[in-house]
């Protein structure tokens, strides 16, 4: 009997279009600057697949334009897509690295490149980023959510991303003058590439929703502020 092919999403592909993925995102006229090449042109908040049907999903610099409960929800929805033991890919900026990077910047320039990175583009609708994502967020979100066989790893810059087995490269190549990288492509920004699999624990979405979103309060802000992000969430995992 032939085995069916994989099914590998690509979410949130821009410019970059993967073999062997069903490369997926906003048409082209919801983008201002970004030249769109993707196999299927759709609203990534109300894509659907069927349960345990998705052998892989990936996306990079993605996740962080969702609001904090909506990427809670997202992130429940893919994982009841993922077929057991599936292979979850999310890259984003790397906010502690972006925070440590800005408090040690020595010009204006690299501090606003950094704030850029952290908040997003801002050139449309959605080009504004709603959350943070780091290595310890990655792990204790991932964790709640059921995924398994975490890997996380942060690179200062494109260099280091790009020769990953090079360990000094992320020290390294931040000393490459801004020219380097004007010519050659890349940049001298944090990002966080977390990995992950579908672990077969049964989770109660609501239950993880609201103990997840509860760490984001302050103050005195209580269930009122929670309810709200909780009812955030109910209408984004519909």
């Amino acid at each position: 009997m032939e085995k069916e092919p994989a099914i590998k999403l690509h979410i949130g592909c821009g410019e970059k279009y993967l073999e062997g993925y069903v490369n997926i995102d906003y048409p082209q006229s919801e983008h201002s600057v970004m030249k769109v090449r993707a196999d299927v042109y759709h609203d990534i908040r109300t894509l659907s697949y069927t349960d345990n049907s998705v052998d892989e999903i990936r996306s990079h610099h993605l996740f962080e334009h969702f609001e904090r409960a909506e990427a809670v929800a997202i992130l429940m929805r893919w994982r009841r897509w993922l077929k057991q033991g599936g292979k979850l890919v999310i890259e984003t900026p790397d906010f502690y690295g972006c925070a440590a990077a800005y408090a040690s910047a020595l010009t204006q320039k690299r501090r606003m490149e950094l704030g850029r990175h952290m908040l997003g583009s801002q050139e449309a609708p959605w080009a504004v980023h709603y959350d943070f994502w780091d290595a310890p967020k990655f792990e204790y979100v991932f964790g709640k959510c059921g995924f398994e066989k975490v890997v996380i790893k942060t690179y200062q810059n494109a260099v280091a991303q790009h020769f990953p087995k090079v360990p000094f490269l992320n020290m390294a190549g931040n000393f490459l003058p801004a020219s380097f990288y004007k010519k050659r492509g890349g940049h001298k920004l944090p990002n966080v590439v977390a990995v992950a699999r579908k672990g077969n624990a049964v989770i109660d979405e609501h239950a993880v929703a609201r103990e997840i979103l509860s760490q984001y309060l302050v103050g005195k802000e209580g269930n009122a502020m929670l309810s709200v992000w909780m009812g955030q969430f109910e209408e984004a995992i519909k």
